[in-house]
């Protein structure tokens, strides 16, 4: 049911024009003017770390159709699909491949568009009138016959607007917090955990061994477990692999407190996921991380936090797929302090890690409490107040 003063309507009636450059070749160069295509429009915002460009001679030759300006939506249509941001207002930017730009009429904000677009609702609406198996597309045709819901009030649109970009700025400031905090724990691990910088009371060299002086290896008793059989033994018990948690079965191999680090994976050269980490309680674990018990002397989190620092680039002994053996990883250098300055080393970096748990839990709940506001806001269930 549409709300009291408010209206349905297809994006072709209430935009004022859609440019559309797909089905053309762009003449990209090393230099130039900035290109935007799909790789670069996120949810709400422009990406440019892959940068591409278009000759500046070129420029007017390719946008003949139209040139994007100030409050204009930039939309993909595929690979991804409905991704939405806002034009740049300032600078000159050329546009093309999979991504098409929005104008909004004049009984339409183009910022209370742009959330519309992006809100789940939106998305659903643009997911009826997509094509293709693989990679899902949406055709300008369809693209216009996309409905959705607006007051009829533009004031009351951009208030609306407004209120989520509130929450937007909230979301933006906390990531910016995340991004120091990650930044200033890297600088702190670094400096901690080769001698760099000591503790106030600690003092002479550190010792110089090798992994295998520092643990007691298990893995004899690690055990790998079908994806099938699993499904037969489902449980709560963590089942680890190289990266982590992979599945939870209903047994256990391990009971202890131990340090898995990652035999084998892309992830040894990449490090998107942790490559060394701590578990502790009943586990079962799978043959693609060595399995490690900290020998006396030795703190758990002290070893876990300094080879996690490490680069495994030197270490790899795979060709087709990166692999730290075992006879490699028991050889791998480890610089070790005193037992209390380990513990020191590892309880002031653990404090690190807790102030960056803490924000990104605040940050969800951001984003959870700015999706239920969208869901609210957007479909009128929730209505705002206009200054007079």
């Amino acid at each position: 049911m549409v709300p009291e003063g408010w209206e349905q309507n297809t994006l072709k009636a209430v935009l004022d024009r859609i440019i559309d450059y797909r089905g053309q070749s762009v003449p990209k160069a090393k230099t130039g003017i900035p290109l935007i295509t799909a790789r670069n429009v996120r949810k709400g915002y422009l990406d440019f770390s892959n940068a591409e460009f278009i000759d500046e001679n070129q420029f007017d030759s390719w946008m003949t159709r139209g040139n994007p300006r100030k409050g204009d939506i930039l939309f993909t249509t595929e690979a991804p699909l409905g991704n939405a941001c806002r034009f740049p207002d300032n600078g000159t930017y050329a546009v093309g491949q999979r991504t098409v730009t929005l104008r909004c009429g004049e009984n339409l904000d183009s910022e209370f568009l742009l959330y519309s677009l992006l809100s789940e609702k939106g998305q659903q609406s643009i997911e009826i009138r997509s094509s293709g198996s693989t990679a899902k597309g949406i055709k300008s045709s369809e693209l216009k016959k996309v409905k959705f819901t607006y007051p009829k009030s533009v004031p009351e649109q951009k208030k609306i607007a407004k209120i989520l970009q509130t929450w937007d700025r909230a979301i933006a400031n906390t990531e910016k917090l995340i991004d120091a905090s990650k930044q200033q724990n890297k600088a702190l691990m670094q400096q901690l955990l080769t001698g760099k910088k000591r503790f106030a009371g600690f003092e002479g060299e550190w010792g110089k061994v090798e992994l295998r002086e520092c643990v007691t290896f298990l893995n004899g008793t690690r055990k790998p477990i079908k994806q099938e059989e699993r499904a037969k033994i489902q449980g709560d018990i963590p089942y680890y692999g190289a990266t982590g948690i992979i599945d939870y079965v209903e047994n256990y191999i391990f009971d202890d407190e131990l340090i898995l680090l990652g035999e084998d994976g892309e992830n040894i050269l990449s490090r998107a996921l942790p490559h060394v980490f701590v578990i502790q309680g009943k586990a079962w674990v799978n043959n693609h991380a060595h399995v490690m018990k900290a020998l006396p002397g030795i703190d758990t989190n002290y070893l876990c936090m300094y080879l996690e620092n490490l680069d495994y680039r030197r270490f790899n002994s795979g060709s087709a797929q990166p692999k730290i053996n075992k006879a490699i990883c028991e050889k791998i250098p480890v610089q070790i302090p005193t037992l209390p300055e380990q513990k020191k080393i590892s309880d002031s970096l653990k404090c690190a890690e807790k102030k960056i748990s803490s924000q990104m839990a605040k940050l969800k709940k951001l984003k959870q409490e700015k999706k239920a506001l969208m869901q609210q806001l957007l479909t009128g269930k929730r209505r705002v107040k206009i200054d007079d």
